[in-house]
């Protein structure tokens, strides 16, 4: 506004012409121009103009321009420029930060490693960046443990990661763990918030062996065959993945997600909880036996550091978890429920060791940046690579407070499950990824974690199709009297609750949607209206009035309820506080939503398949990993009496008992015991006290048991088919990841591949080399990976040299 004053009164009309005039300021640019004619009314001595200022984001100079005044009338012009200064309000945005993260790898017998740096941008920016980059030694020591490697990295605008691989020499020396530096430095268009990296490679050869390996002569009844006809494939069988808002496994059929959560991994005991009271096989066994399908598993970041070492276990109940890791333990937890039929859903709970959710509310906190949370995605997907038993990444428990749907880069949760998504699914693109709602969203707040009322605006985008489920939490009237539990309406209001959280994604079919957490102690009156109606809906059942409203052979909401544990404070657990006994109310309240993978299972063998189960033991447990290759030999019984077996045994630090399980065929002949026996060879970490046993297969004489009528069906078959693609060529090596794909119609169990070739395999992952000689390997699937069912591939991948294998290198004897 200019002001344009008269020095006195006047008896007459005044006038004068103005107009605006550029200075420094530029009108359409910075300002409007403006011109015209004032009048001053007999009396009036002041009147104003309204300049219009253009506003704009760029950080400049203050500017100025004129406002002239010319032509009066009745009056002269004692002033006639006035200046008008356009004062800057903008600032210069803050420069992206540098950082580089820390590597662990394996040192590896022989070749090459690569340890892989990230070095990372906090945002985007709009101009280039670059920065230097050195190896600098610490107790590794260049050209000795590692190639020293320096360069420059430059970032186009817009990228925010750059990665750079340091090869790693191998040896077969037995050594403390080593490490050396990864320095930035000269940074230009961003500044270093983290200048310094630390490469640890870890040690992985053996120190002399102490201790010593036996295996022990064994007698087993033969058998006599009897076969039960099956009923079907059976549900639930390999990877999951999504059709609408229907979950259908690998063969196509829908199945349903009904689990519960077992928690403790991602508290300070690093452990799932209930190990100082039990056998975990005991109470995983029992929640299969109740009816569950599915563990929700819980962790944190901090569960993979060093220094996160579990505790509260009764050892004495669990042996087979002494001296494991966190990340050790979840394999174990992982690998019993494969040999049960659970499936496990993986929960990033929480950023460091503790309980509940972020206290930020965020997905990543403190130290425990979202690079570490992605990172850390990425190693559990690639470590679970090929098992179908893991179905998926809960990527991250109840995020709340500021975290948005949209929005503010910094909060906007949707944007960042979609990064930490598409990056697990590069990694392993056979998982399901869970992503949670938030709490508040258009001023509609919720129970933290179920808000997904963002999800009709703007949809979770991931780069693999059939792989997204929308995740939401639920909690009755005790835990917080939210204000639907007072309204009179209650409890048939609920129904129309559900749907505007998370109802409305199942019902529109946009995808499906799993319940990660219901529960309640069940003691509030309003708690059992409330669990009454949810069941009800999580069924089919969305108005709750007794009808299904899904279509016949469609499964309706998934669930997990919270939890198995009896110390969760406001719930507490299907279990009771003795850590055994069951709360059968709640079992009740679940069972008719409870689905079984198993309803149509296919048919087996009684009596016709026997088990000789051979003991192999150390004579004092190793404070490393110690393995033994093994073997079957026949004697007077042969392959047509027992199913020939070859692999590794490998001891864990602080094992001493493992078992090889050899399958007998069952027969009527009436003849005289056979004998065969497992050799053992080629121990690393121990000596060879005895190196082989017998098996005496005692003849029972048995006859054929009838087998059940049934109808004649085409004969079934078999077949693998592999294919091999290198991924990563370097020159002096490379990996490869190979597709084994039954073919056949009939089940694999288990299944063991020839390949001759002409490079050297270093490493192997998710299969196992039982020997090598010349130019061919013999190789076994790993104890998760055995089964593939008809039509569906199991993955492995290796590492090898030298690189630029060419065509023709990989010959597989199938």
């Amino acid at each position: 506004m200019v002001t344009v004053s008269l020095s006195k009164a006047s008896s007459e009309a005044i006038t004068v012409n103005y107009a605006t005039a550029n200075g420094t300021a530029q009108a359409g640019a910075d300002y409007v121009a403006k011109s015209g004619t004032l009048t001053f009314a007999p009396g009036e001595t002041s009147k104003t103009i309204a300049v219009a200022v253009i506003g704009d984001t760029t950080v400049e100079a203050n500017e100025s321009f004129r406002l002239d005044l010319s032509s009066p009338t009745k009056a002269t012009i004692a002033d006639g420029q006035g200046a008008v200064t356009i004062t800057n309000d903008d600032v210069t945005a803050p420069m992206a930060a540098l950082s580089v993260s820390d590597v662990r790898i394996l040192e590896g017998q022989s070749g090459t490693m690569n340890a892989v740096f990230t070095v990372s941008l906090s945002g985007a920016s709009t101009g280039p960046v670059a920065v230097s980059y050195a190896t600098e030694d610490e107790t590794a020591v260049a050209g000795a443990d590692y190639t020293p490697k320096s360069g420059t990295l430059t970032f186009a605008p817009g990228e925010t990661s750059k990665t750079v691989a340091v090869s790693i020499l191998s040896d077969i020396l037995s050594e403390q763990n080593e490490s050396f530096k990864f320095n930035l430095s000269s940074a230009s268009g961003a500044t270093i918030a983290q200048a310094q990296g630390t490469g640890t490679i870890l040690d992985d050869d053996q120190a002399a062996p102490t201790s010593t390996i036996t295996v022990a002569d064994i007698s087993v009844q033969e058998g006599n065959p009897v076969t039960l006809p099956g009923t079907g494939a059976g549900a639930g069988q390999g990877f999951f993945h999504t059709v609408g808002n229907q979950i259908v496994d690998a063969s196509g059929n829908g199945v349903k997600i009904a689990g519960v959560n077992w928690f403790g991994l991602e508290s300070n005991r690093y452990a799932p909880d209930g190990l100082h009271a039990r056998n975990y096989k005991d109470m995983m066994q029992q929640m299969a036996d109740l009816g569950f399908n599915t563990i929700r598993l819980p962790f944190s970041d901090q569960l993979f550091e060093a220094g996160s070492t579990p505790n509260g276990i009764d050892f004495g109940e669990n042996p087979d978890l002494a001296g494991l890791t966190g990340l050790q333990i979840m394999d174990k937890i992982v690998a019993y429920a494969g040999q049960i039929g659970l499936k496990i859903i993986l929960d990033h709970h929480r950023s460091s060791a503790g309980a509940g959710a972020n206290a930020n509310g965020l997905w990543y906190e403190g130290a425990y940046t979202e690079q570490k949370w992605i990172a850390n995605w990425t190693m559990l997907a690639r470590h679970y690579a090929g098992n179908p038993t893991v179905t998926g990444a809960d990527l991250h428990n109840e995020p709340h407070g500021p975290a948005t749907w949209g929005g503010n880069a910094a909060t906007d949760w949707a944007a960042a499950a979609e990064r930490a998504g598409n990056a697990v699914l590069a990694a392993n693109p056979h998982w399901l990824i869970f992503v949670e709602g938030i709490e508040a969203y258009n001023n509609q707040s919720y129970w933290w974690g179920g808000n997904l009322m963002g999800v009709k605006d703007r949809p979770i985008e991931l780069d693999v199709p059939g792989r997204l489920v929308y995740s939401a939490h639920d909690y009755p009237n005790s835990i917080y009297a939210q204000p639907w539990f007072n309204d009179p309406a209650f409890p048939a209001n609920l129904p129309s609750k559900f749907d505007q959280m998370w109802g409305y994604i199942y019902k529109q079919n946009i995808a499906p949607v799993y319940l990660g957490e219901f529960g309640s102690k069940l003691t509030d009156p309003k708690d059992l209206a409330w669990l009454d109606t949810i069941t009800a809906y999580l069924s089919g059942d969305f108005d709750a009035n007794g009808t299904s409203d899904i279509a016949a052979g469609q499964q309706g909401v998934h669930w997990t309820w919270w939890s198995w544990n009896p110390n969760s404070g406001d719930t507490g657990g299907i279990l009771q506080d003795d850590w055994t006994s069951v709360h059968q109310n709640k079992i009740s309240e679940l069972q008719p939503i409870m689905f079984d993978f198993d309803t149509r299972g296919g048919g087996s063998t009684v009596d016709g398949t026997t088990n000789a189960v051979f003991t192999v033991e150390l004579s004092s447990a190793s404070a490393t990993p110690v393995t033994v290759a093994y073997k079957t030999v026949t004697g007077t019984a042969n392959d047509s009496d027992f199913t020939p077996l070859t692999g590794t045994l490998t001891f864990a630090p602080g094992e001493t008992r493992k078992t090889v399980t050899v399958k007998l065929t069952g027969d009527a002949l009436q003849e005289a015991n056979e004998t065969f026996q497992l050799a053992l060879s080629s121990p690393t970490g121990a000596t060879l006290a005895n190196s082989s046993a017998t098996a005496t297969i005692i003849n029972d004489d048995g006859g054929t048991s009838t087998p059940p009528t049934i109808p004649p069906t085409t004969p079934a078959t078999s077949a693998l088919k592999t294919t091999t693609t290198v991924v990563n060529d370097w020159g002096s090596g490379f990996t490869a990841n190979v597709v084994v794909k039954n073919t056949g119609t009939t089940a694999v169990d288990t299944w063991t591949l020839r390949l001759k070739t002409p490079v050297d395999i270093s490493n192997i992952w998710n299969a196992e080399i039982v020997s090598h000689s010349d130019d061919t390997y013999v190789l076994n699937n790993a104890s998760w990976n055995r089964t593939i069912a008809p039509g569906q591939e199991v993955t492995f991948g290796f590492q090898a040299t030298p690189g630029h294998p060419p065509s023709g290198s990989f010959d597989w004897l199938l």
